[in-house]
Parts: C-alpha cells; structure tokens; sequence
C-alpha cells in the first residue's frame, strides 16, 4: 500500500518538483563555481557546466515566453548537467582531484551533488 505524502516519507526529495531539483542543482554548481573556481581558485568546474546552470537560473526569468515548453527547456538542462557531471567525474578521477586538499574534494562533492540533483530533477520532469 503507498503512504501518503506526510506520514513518514523519509525522502525530502519527494515532494519537490523536477523543475525545483534542477534549479536547486544548477545553484550548487554555480556556487560551486563561485566560491571555489572564481573565488578561491582552488577546484574548476567545466565551462560547459557553468553555461548550462546559467541557462536553467537565468533564462526562464528573462522571457518564459520565449521557452515554448518548459518541461523539455528543464528536461534538456537536467540532462545537460548530468552529462557534464559524468564528464567532469571521469576528468577528476583522470587528474587524480581526489589526492588534492579537503577544499578541492568539498567543492568537487558539491559540484557532483549539483549534477544528481539536476539528473533527478530531469527524471521527474
């Protein structure tokens, strides 16, 4: 029998929206990019990455109009991301990231929980 959504449902992802996962993905890779690329050059997110999280933060506030269907524009961003994630995943692991400082390794683990939230949230979409 399925529980309703307030009795007991451990999983705080449940009752967000695809679009709201995305979103919330998109500002943990730009903080990360922010705060640890920018700021303190200490850990690099892909540009590719930094792109596609800009688009999903910025453009639907621009001109929603302008996004003929938003469920597709956040499903291709969440999907973007993931790919970048995987990407960005397989270059660390190349480049021996995980050797570095505990900041590098903390702003990588944001950057990474960013790509799942935004794989997620595509999912849900």
């Amino acid at each position: 029998m399925a529980e309703e959504s307030g009795s007991g449902n451990s999983n705080p992802l449940a009752g967000q929206s695809g679009e709201t996962l995305v979103m919330w993905g998109s500002l943990a890779v730009l903080a990360s990019w922010l705060i640890f690329d920018v700021i303190s050059d200490e850990y690099g997110v892909t540009s590719l990455a930094v792109v596609l999280a800009l688009l999903v933060v910025v453009m639907p506030r621009i001109d929603k109009d302008a996004i003929t269907s938003m469920g597709a524009f956040t499903k291709a961003m969440g999907y973007g991301l993931a790919i970048a994630g995987v990407v960005e995943l397989v270059a660390d692991i190349d480049s021996n990231i995980f050797d570095a400082g505990g900041t590098t390794i903390i702003a990588a683990l944001i950057a990474y929980a960013g790509y799942v939230l935004a794989f997620l949230g595509a999912r849900q979409v």
